[in-house]
């Protein structure tokens, strides 16, 4: 008979219910911070099946942890949430991961009114540096990037968009140099 050995961890969740639990933390985390309670209503399994084309049982499933969603259903999900698939999976040093934080962060900062509001400022100084630690952040750069490609007529409403979304978490909107 062999007796157990007392310095021996608990063996740990096989590696489908580990991804599935850390889906469901992220996601869930995403649904508390991105449309919360405060706002009216966080939104219903049924609601995120209808944005994204599941089942509302299986986005249930998802939120808790019973199940995990394969790459596509993760890219309807991530596409929903504007949050690349990497956030769902990866290891919290991962880089997708650390910025998808932070931007949830700032977010629940803005609502709870512990951030402060970078007001436009001209050109030179502390602002310069500011705007280029900006265009370091990848997510920034590439929105930007995405923008400037588009044709003229379409940036009215890509900058509406961005209008709405700073407003939801009070910033109200831009009307930065150049806009009225």
């Amino acid at each position: 008979m062999s007796t157990p050995n007392p310095h021996a961890s608990a063996p740990s969740p096989p590696p489908g219910e580990q991804d599935s639990a850390l889906f469901a933390q992220r996601f869930r985390r995403l649904i508390d911070v991105v449309y919360p309670a405060s706002l009216g209503r966080p939104y219903t399994d049924t609601e995120i099946a209808r944005h994204t084309g599941l089942s509302n049982q299986y986005v249930g499933k998802l939120r808790k942890g019973q199940s995990v969603p394969s790459l596509a259903n993760a890219g309807r999900l991530a596409k929903l949430f504007g949050v690349s698939t990497d956030y769902f999976l990866n290891a919290a040093d991962h880089p997708t991961v650390r910025s998808v934080e932070r931007n949830l962060r700032m977010i629940e900062d803005h609502r709870a009114g512990r951030a402060q509001r970078v007001e436009h400022r001209s050109a030179g100084g502390a602002a310069e540096a500011e705007d280029a630690a900006l265009l370091d952040d990848e997510e920034v750069r590439q929105i930007a990037e995405g923008a400037a490609e588009l044709p003229p007529a379409m940036r009215g409403p890509v900058r509406a968009v961005i209008d709405q979304l700073r407003k939801a978490i009070g910033l109200g909107a831009d009307n930065g140099p150049g806009r009225t």
